[in-house]
């Protein structure tokens, strides 16, 4: 985890791929637990993810008095916005599997002073503990690129929202990664281990077709790009870590992956490194009765 502590430090330009699925597992320890509430404030502080919850929450449609959803809401950082986008009547109910952080996001929303508008479960995203239409719009940020199910847990949104309502997804297309290097079968190889980290890396693309096969209607994808113009430490991490799963797997001789990597730096020093990859802001109504 210390490349997730470095990451908390600053905004994180660029790193939301280093925080792979295997960071989200329920046994995760106190200090863990900590490190990654600090990395999801450091998400929440980072301008291009603003710009991706900004447009999360204008294609939400939210309006005062209605009823909101945020599943893998997490330390709550979207939660007092919410709030306010329902305010003064409206009320909001976060879902996260991990006690620890949802009493990071109690602190959060009564610190905001939205605390009497905001409810917290545990739960689980592909079962959500809530009747049938019991929103009216429902929202899950960089949620579904790690379930085991994600169809299933999109079910489950389309489920918990009153006919007419929006289900709201931001997820990134991994698959459109791009990193400037002379070695470009090299750097694909890179690209290739460190998005193996993650369960579903390129369902922002998938998002249209999988909101059509949940029966929502007026589907819609925005596509964000985030750039990066220096090479951010977590993630000259998670390409270190992709170079040496890329050896061991006898994709990448060590000589050329070493130099891989070596090029990654000296264009960071140099002032010449660039990538960018690509999230997807989704929307999806429920049909109307």
């Amino acid at each position: 985890m210390a490349e997730e502590q470095a990451g908390a430090e600053a905004a994180i330009p660029n790193a939301s791929h280093c925080i792979g699925t295997e960071v989200w597992r329920s046994d995760l320890n106190e200090s863990e637990r900590a490190r990654l509430a600090e990395v999801l404030q450091a998400f929440a502080d980072d301008p291009f993810l603003r710009q991706v919850a900004a447009r999360s929450l204008t294609l939400m449609a939210l309006a005062p008095a209605q009823r909101v959803l945020d599943v893998g809401c997490g330390s709550g950082v979207l939660l007092p916005a919410l709030a306010q986008a329902v305010a003064p009547d409206g009320h909001v109910v976060g879902v996260d599997y991990a006690a620890p952080l949802l009493a990071e996001a109690r602190a959060r929303v009564e610190a905001a002073g939205v605390g009497d508008r905001v409810e917290l479960h545990q739960g689980d995203a592909h079962r959500l503990p809530f009747p049938d239409a019991a929103f009216d719009a429902a929202h899950a940020e960089r949620v579904l690129m790690h379930l085991e199910d994600p169809a299933l847990a999109l079910r489950e949104l389309q489920r918990v929202v009153k006919p007419g309502g929006w289900v709201v997804t931001a997820d990134p297309d991994y698959g459109g990664l791009r990193v400037d290097h002379p070695d470009q079968e090299a750097q694909t190889a890179l690209n290739e281990f460190a998005l193996a980290s993650f369960r579903n890396p390129t369902i922002g693309l998938e998002m249209k077709r999988r909101m059509v096969a949940a029966d929502l209607v007026d589907c819609r994808l925005e596509v964000l790009v985030e750039t990066e113009n220096a090479l951010h430490p977590m993630s000259l991490a998670s390409m270190e870590r992709a170079a040496a799963s890329a050896v061991a797997a006898g994709r990448l001789p060590p000589a050329r992956a070493e130099a891989a990597i070596t090029y990654l730096r000296e264009a960071d020093a140099r002032g010449t490194y660039a990538a960018y990859d690509h999230m997807v802001v989704a929307a999806g109504r429920v049909p109307p009765a």
